[in-house]
């Protein structure tokens, strides 16, 4: 019988093939090419963060504290990001119609240049992907990622 050791603080050997990591380093990867074809239009003060907070803004608006638990940052943390990207001119804050001590923050919509630009890259990012998938590869991504986050949902 052949006897396995693993060191205590060595890696499995599945970690590279672990879901998790997958999807953490896609996503990585597509945020890291969207920031470098924005900085080469010009939009050079936009980090990978201020990209990441901007990704979990929902079409309506949303509140500091929910963006602040999407990104897993502190509602202080998330307000200085809110404060840069204002002064930028990426978003706007309005008064919660719900809560009178709270502040939605949504896109700033009239940012058209920028909004298309942004748009764009992620098409042209989607088609990088779709070529090196192939054969509908994609698509079929898409469908089953979609199935992962809503098969909660979907049980009903």
């Amino acid at each position: 019988m052949t006897q396995t050791t693993s060191h205590p603080n060595s890696a499995p050997e599945s970690y590279d093939d672990n879901i998790g990591r997958l999807l953490q380093l896609a996503l990585r990867d597509f945020q890291t090419r969207c920031a470098e074809k924005l900085h080469a239009r010009g939009y050079t003060q936009l980090t990978a963060t201020h990209l990441t907070i901007l990704s979990y803004i929902d079409p309506a608006g949303t509140r500091i504290v929910t963006l602040a638990e999407r990104a897993g940052m502190t509602k202080q943390s998330m307000g200085d990001f809110i404060r840069e990207l204002e002064t930028q001119g990426y978003v706007e804050r309005s008064q919660d119609p719900n809560d009178k001590r709270a502040s939605i923050i949504k896109l700033v919509q009239t940012n058209t240049a920028f909004l298309g630009d942004a748009f764009a890259i992620m098409a042209e990012i989607q088609s990088e992907y779709d070529s090196v998938l192939g054969n509908g590869g994609l698509a079929n991504l898409g469908a089953l990622l979609k199935a992962l986050l809503n098969r909660n949902t979907d049980t009903q």
